[in-house]
Formats: structure tokens, sequence, C-alpha cells
């Protein structure tokens, strides 16, 4: 008997297309309204929007207090009408404020999903865009940033699809039409999403397919002309009013400080102009691109000789160079970020769905092999659920956190402390997951050992987004409770009279600006005008014992929490 009928993935092109699509919707939209807005660019993303809908100005992205024309305006516009629908302009705590703004990301993470799908088809074929829509999806980074208010992924979205626009408009027959004028104008509202780095990115890999090529006449080809005037149109008219409305200081924050300065690192204080290493992406894009990432270093093992000689046809080449170029460009920027290499995720989701199918298809059968395999890793979970259960991983998360290990970072730390908390008080659970995906990963190798590869591989997609839904529907709303301030917004509702005014000091936490939606300032020289502060507990510790004694302590975060905070009261 068939093992759960899974042969069928091999059969209709609109079967395999139809469940990849339902794969993707699941994996961004399960639990997306989740509670709070803790994620970086959250906060400033609901202020910002909030004070469009009730200035009416959506040109202002001013913060008080925050950094002054950090980004262009293009995300802060597609979160309009949503807040709008979802009403930011009101109370907070009751909007619906998550799904307000992380639908725009999620809606482009969808839309970079079938652009790459698209691609996909046109240079491999159906099955490969499935494929490629299951592994785009489920890859750690880019379906963490599908489901958060960033800016990331509608410029990737708008990146993938220029890309696709390219293709379509020259590299496909190496003849121009009108798709490109399309690549022009996506390139357009990518600048005024977030500035020149698509441009960059899309320059690299054009400039990199001419060299392949030997033909500089490419160039020319893809009408630079008349495309530069079509880019121009888009992105130039909100450049030019945004640089006129706040007198050059928009150009000289963004363009100077935040690009040309970063990247650089000359004249950069942020990170005290430090020049990170040219290797530190190597493992953020291994890690980012799980669980699909460990078939490419199989991939690239296996044809390793193609890889350095670059033996791959047109299309293939079109697509590693959208990876490679930008990889390399990101590279060599002093400042780096794991959330900069999003663009890069789709073309290399095509690759590596690609490998899949290549070795899906020259895979031998697995006779014997995989039983010790399969006892390896069974051995591994239950390895894996005794460390936890006993606290081991825990007492390591907690080092971290103190900062007495410092070979992952203090949050990680405080994320993995979370993590353990949580499966020891539901160790019943945990031990049922654990036994569950041993019992998935066994019929995975009974499918690879009877040579059902494609088969094989749909088992794994189920895994994987069983894995991500009981993560998002079990696991965040259990853990989220310390790492959002929202339930410590309600119960300050209870104690700040309206339209009191507030100061925030000792960290700027944009998510509690938001919620606790009051007037606000941020300097210590107003502590004179205000009855209520929100401070970090270490600003508060830090402070003479005559002001710790003319306020009290009447709100605190829980023990362990990633932003901690306190309202503070003056006493009367």
């Amino acid at each position: 008997m068939d093992t759960f009928r899974l042969t069928r993935f091999s059969g209709s092109p609109r079967f395999q297309l139809g469940a990849a699509a339902v794969f993707a919707v699941l994996i961004f939209f399960v639990n997306l309204g989740s509670d709070g807005m803790y994620a970086p660019q959250e906060g400033r993303t609901a202020i910002i929007t909030r004070n469009m809908l009730i200035s009416h100005n959506y040109l202002d992205m001013t913060v008080p207090g925050g950094v002054p024309y950090e980004k262009p305006v293009g995300h802060y516009w597609l979160c309009l009408p949503l807040a709008a629908a979802f009403g930011l302009d009101g109370e907070p705590v009751t909007s619906a404020s998550e799904w307000a703004l992380r639908l725009p990301s999620a809606l482009s993470a969808l839309i970079a999903v079938a652009a790459a799908a698209v691609l996909a088809a046109r240079i491999y074929g159906t099955r490969c865009a499935a494929i490629t829509m299951v592994v785009l999806s489920s890859m750690a980074t880019f379906a963490n940033l599908g489901r958060v208010a960033h800016i990331d992924m509608p410029l990737a979205a708008a990146y993938i699809l220029a890309m696709l626009c390219l293709y379509l408009g020259y590299f496909e027959r190496r003849r121009a039409n009108a798709w490109l004028y399309g690549f022009y104008a996506l390139l357009g509202w990518g600048m005024v999403l977030k500035g020149p780095v698509p441009v960059i990115l899309a320059g690299l890999t054009v400039l990199l397919m001419a060299i392949r090529e030997r033909s500089w006449r490419m160039l020319l080809d893809l009408r630079p002309f008349s495309g530069a005037l079509v880019f121009l149109a888009v992105a130039l008219p909100w450049y030019v009013a945004e640089n006129f409305r706040t007198d050059g200081a928009f150009f000289n924050e963004f363009i100077i400080n935040q690009n040309l300065r970063r990247f650089t690192g000359i004249g950069s204080t942020y990170r005290n102009g430090e020049r990170m290493s040219y290797f530190y992406y190597f493992p953020k894009l291994f890690a980012g691109a799980l669980p699909w990432s460990i078939f490419l270093v199989i991939g690239v093992i296996a044809m390793f000789r193609r890889v350095i000689r670059l033996q791959f046809r047109r299309e293939s080449c079109y697509l590693i160079f959208m990876v490679a170029g930008a990889f390399v460009f990101f590279s060599l920027s002093a400042l780096k970020r794991g959330d900069y290499l999003l663009p890069i995720y789709p073309a290399l989701a095509i690759l590596i769905a690609r490998i899949i199918e290549l070795g899906a298809e020259r895979l031998p059968a697995l006779h014997r092999g995989w039983i010790a395999v399969w006892g390896a890793i069974a051995a591994l979970l239950a390895a894996a659920t005794v460390l936890i259960l006993t606290g081991v991983i825990g007492n390591v998360g907690t080092k971290v956190a103190n900062r007495e290990w410092r070979f992952m970072s203090r949050r990680d730390g405080m994320n993995t402390v979370m993590f353990c908390d949580f499966a020891v008080e539901h160790a019943a659970l945990l031990i049922a997951a654990a036994a569950a995906t041993a019992l998935l990963l066994l019929i995975f190798g009974r499918l690879l050992a009877r040579r059902r590869n494609f088969a094989a591989f749909a088992l794994l997609a189920v895994l994987v987004l069983a894995l991500f839904s009981f993560y998002h529907a079990v696991l965040q709303p259990g853990t989220d409770r310390l790492k959002t301030v929202k339930p410590l917004v309600r119960e300050a509702a209870a104690l700040l009279p309206p339209g009191a005014r507030v100061l925030y000091l000792g960290d700027f936490n944009t998510e509690l600006i938001y919620f606790v939606n009051h007037p606000y300032g941020t300097s210590p020289e107003e502590i004179s005008g205000v009855d209520f502060i929100f401070a970090t507990p270490e600003w508060f510790a830090s402070q003479s014992p005559a002001f710790r004694t003319a306020w009290s302590v009447r709100l605190v975060t829980p023990e362990g929490h990633h932003y901690p905070a306190v309202l503070l009261c003056r006493v009367k």
C-alpha cells in the first residue's frame, strides 16, 4: 500500500502548484496577528502610520526622540490603507494593529513567492516552480520577515518582480521587449521603498551577465535611456519633494549617513564605525536559508567542478549572479545585518529547488542505509529532549543571556531560556512532538528506500509546515509575554490620566511608545514637568537614592523580559 498516497505530488502540475500555494499561505498567515510589535521597526512603523492617519500629512516620517528621516516613505504608504481599515488612529491596545501592519509584509512575501515560482517555471518547469514555492516560503529568515512589519519584505518582492521582468524582457530570448519597462518601474518603486540597493543589485547582475556573454552591446540592448526615464518618473518626484521639505536633511541622513557611510565605514558613528567581518554573511545565509540550505551544500559539493568553472547555461547563470553579486556586495559593506540579504533568497530558493528536483530524479534507492540514518536522527531527538527537560540547554542559554558565554548574542540566550522554560512546563507536549517527528522521519526514510523521492520531499514539506504551525500557533503565544510590553501597557492604562505627558528614559522602545499613546518626551531635563516615567530597570537603579525615594515603581515587566521596563510614578 502506498504510504499516504504521496506519489500524487509528482502528478498534476495544478495540484503541485495549488498545494505549494496553500503551504505558503499557511506559513505566513497562521497566527499572524500575535499580540505585540516587539520586532525591530514594527513600533516605528506603527507610530509613523498612526501619525499620518491623524495629521493627514503623508510625507512626515519623524518619530520624536528617534532618528529622523531614517527610511524612505514607500513602506508606510503600503501600510496606510490597512491601518485606516483596522482603526490605527483609535485606541491602539484594542485595535488589530498587528494584523494591519503585518499584512503588507505577508502579502509581499506571497507576491515574492509567486514571482520566484514564475521565474522558476520559465527556466526549469512547473515542478521546480512548486518546489521553489515550498522552499522559499519556509526558509527561516524569509518566513520570519514575511510575518513582521519591516521594509525588507516589500523590497524583496519589488526586487524579484523587477528581475522577473528583466528576464522576460530580455534574457529569456535575448531580445528586448515591453517587459523591460516593468523592470525599470519596479526598480523605481524599490528606490521609494529603501533607496538605491535594488538598483545596485540589478546592475551587478546585468554587469556579470555581460561579462559572461562577452557582450557590452547588451547594456545598450536593455534600453537604458528610455528605461531611465521610467525609473526617474517613479522614484524622482518623492525624493525631490522630500529633500525640499526637509531642506536637504533627508539626503544627508539617509543617502550620506545610512547608505554611503554605513557601506564604507568612513565617518559612520553606527557601532562606532566598526567594520564587520567579510565572512559575516556565510553563517548568516546558511542559517537564514534553513532547513533547505543543507541541500545547497550537498548540491555545491556534488557539482563542485561545474560551480568553479561556472559551467551552467545562461538561465542558471542569471540566478547564480543574482545571488553571488548581491552576496559579495553586502559582504563588502562595513555594516552588516542578516535582514539585508533578503533580496537574495528568491533566486537562491530557485537554485535549491532545482538541486532538489535533479537529486530526486537521480538519487538511487537507499536500501538499508536509511535505518542507520534514522536511528542517528532519532537518537539526537531523544538526546535533545532529555537535555531540554533536565535544564542543561536552559542553563547554557542563561549563561549566554548573562554574557558569561559569548558565542551567541544575549537575546539568542534569552530566547533559548524562554523556549526551554515553556518546553519544561509542557513536557508531555514536547515528548509527543519529538515522537511524531521521529515517526515522520521514519516514513521519510522508507520512501527514500523505495526511490519515491518526490513523495519524500512532499512529506518533508508537511513536516516543515507542521513545525512552523506548531511554533506560531502554540509556542509563540506562550513565549511572547516575555517580548511584548503590551500587557504592561494594559495595566498602565488605569494609572495614566487621559492626555498625561510621560517620559521614556533609558531605552527608546517604540512598541511601548505606540501602545501607551500619550504625549511624551525623551529628555531627563523634562522630569520636573511630568508625573510618570517609563524607564529600564537599569536606568532607575543607576539614579541617586534621593531620586529613587521621590519616585515609586508601580509596574514592571516579568523577570527575564527581553525589553524590560518599569512605570515610575512621582510620590506625592
